[in-house]
């Protein structure tokens, strides 16, 4: 039987409410219970990792998944209510819960039969969709969620929120993008926010690809040229400025802005650059304000632009574009079915399967009640 942690609610966002963390745990299992025995683990981790499909999920259950409050009490509700024929196991939680997922896949690893290489790749997919969303993905959101369910295959789905200026944006992964692409190149199944930057300086675009390439070359460059480059004192220099509006809201140029950067980080790496970019990001100590350093670098000396548009689809827009594939759309049927043969009562699952069915048609919207 899987051993599991519980959340620190107290620590979340100050929307949470008791009485409906009590009312989504006494409903969510139970729809989680029919969903994985109708469908399996893995495809209920590939209903988590999809932001139209999530959507859905999160109001089976009077949820919406543009609020905070609301993820995290979903995601407190599953981790809490986890049962062992599942097959399944959540990890991480809120600000310094995020680093407690190692402890925790080590601790599942028995219970669910993992090898060591499973472990490990558990262990890495947490820390690099994290480093991602932190590092490399420069929107302006400060991450502050972290959670990764995995199954006893080692597939697993990420969710992670950020903040910014009290507005909120939903980072989602899964493991099948992963498998035949990068943590570095697009590897998000879903990115979606209350609001879009101004300024998205976003390294995992393919439209940025020769900046990653950039960032890699600069590195073979001595130190002492990187430590002669001042961001805003760019003279002549091309500049992001050059080729779009000025910023709004107080958003500054990120190759403008004051930098700070890790000469030791640097030091250990230089003239020995990483084989790939996502190599470059793993190592320690390269965080935000390295990795654009050398964004700066690859724009001065050798002419890189980044490209800046942020391309987070807004909440108010996820039902209007509607699911980019099928694959979405029949996930979206899948857990009506679940939701209406599963163990609720006759009255409940009806109401529920009838509600989520008229917002799959577009005959409903934005209601949660």
């Amino acid at each position: 039987m899987f051993k599991l942690g519980s959340m620190d609610l107290a620590a979340g966002p100050p929307t949470f409410n008791r009485q409906l963390y009590l009312e989504v745990s006494s409903t969510l299992p139970v729809i989680v219970d029919s969903f994985i025995g109708y469908f399996g683990s893995s495809e209920f981790l590939e209903l988590l990792s999809d932001p139209w499909s999530f959507r859905l999920f999160c109001r089976s259950v009077n949820l919406n998944n543009d609020d905070a409050g609301s993820i995290v009490l979903l995601v407190s509700a599953l981790m809490n209510n986890v049962r062992s024929d599942w097959e399944i196991s959540v990890a991480g939680g809120l600000y310094a819960k995020r680093f407690t997922v190692p402890d925790t896949v080590e601790r599942e690893a028995s219970f669910m039969g993992l090898s060591e290489k499973q472990v490990e790749w558990l262990k890495y997919s947490s820390r690099m969709t994290a480093k991602v969303d932190d590092v490399a993905v420069q929107d302006g959101f400060r991450l502050w969620l972290h959670v990764i369910i995995f199954n006893s295959k080692a597939e697993w789905a990420v969710i992670q929120v950020a903040s910014k200026a009290g507005l909120n944006r939903l980072y989602q992964w899964h493991s099948g993008r992963i498998a035949y692409s990068k943590f570095t190149v697009e590897p998000h199944t879903g990115v979606t926010s209350a609001m879009r930057s101004f300024y998205s300086l976003d390294f995992t675009l393919k439209k940025n690809i020769e900046l990653q390439k950039g960032c890699l070359e600069i590195l073979s460059y001595p130190l002492a040229r990187l430590k002669s480059i001042k961001p805003g004192l760019g003279g002549n220099q091309t500049r992001l400025s050059d080729f779009s509006a000025e910023g709004v809201a107080g958003e500054v140029n990120p190759l403008t802005a004051p930098v700070r950067v890790s000469w030791s980080a640097l030091s250990k790496i230089a003239g020995s650059p990483p084989d790939s970019f996502e190599d470059l990001l793993a190592v320690k100590g390269v965080g935000a304000e390295t990795l654009r350093f050398l964004a700066i670098c690859s724009n001065r000396l050798l002419g890189i632009t980044p490209f800046l548009d942020d391309v987070a689809v807004l909440f108010s827009e996820l039902h209007l574009r509607g699911p980019p594939d099928n694959t979405a759309y029949q996930m979206m049927w899948d857990l009506i079915e679940a939701v209406r043969y599963s163990a609720l009562s006759g009255e409940k699952s009806r109401a529920i399967a009838t509600r989520l069915a008229l917002m799959v048609e577009g005959g409903e919207e934005n209601q949660a009640g």
